[in-house]
């Protein structure tokens, strides 16, 4: 019976939605896609603008779900950032962030790992 992973996708980046939630942050969309790939979550919080990677991973027998994200993907996020900022012109002015949420278990009782502001 093969994997559905896009359902555990989802269900991760449910529990990442959740998680900023209870942090404070409004969240403006869930997988936005445009030419340079896919955001998982764009959030709001205060003065910043938040776009967020979810990885998740069951077990560490192919490494901590951080480790899947490439020096690809972490360029291609900056590039979607950037699109949806000259696309969105009302948050221009907030300061923005790409986030990494890794969560990592059973995602009954996962566990929740928040790397803020990770590609400077």
């Amino acid at each position: 019976m093969p994997k559905n992973t896009t359902k555990l996708g989802n269900q991760a980046e449910d529990l990442a939605t959740d998680y900023l939630k209870r942090k404070g942050c409004k969240i403006l969309e869930r997988n936005f896609r445009n030419r340079f790939c896919e955001i998982d979550i764009i959030a709001l919080k205060k003065d910043q603008i938040i776009f967020v990677e979810v990885k998740y991973r069951k077990s560490d027998q192919f490494g901590e779900p951080i480790y899947a994200i490439t020096r690809d993907k972490m360029r291609r996020l900056t590039r979607a950032a950037n699109f949806y900022l000259s696309e969105n012109s009302e948050y221009f002015k907030l300061a923005p962030r790409i986030d990494i949420i890794s969560i990592s278990g059973e995602l009954h009782s996962p566990q929740i790992e928040h790397l803020e502001n990770c590609f400077r």
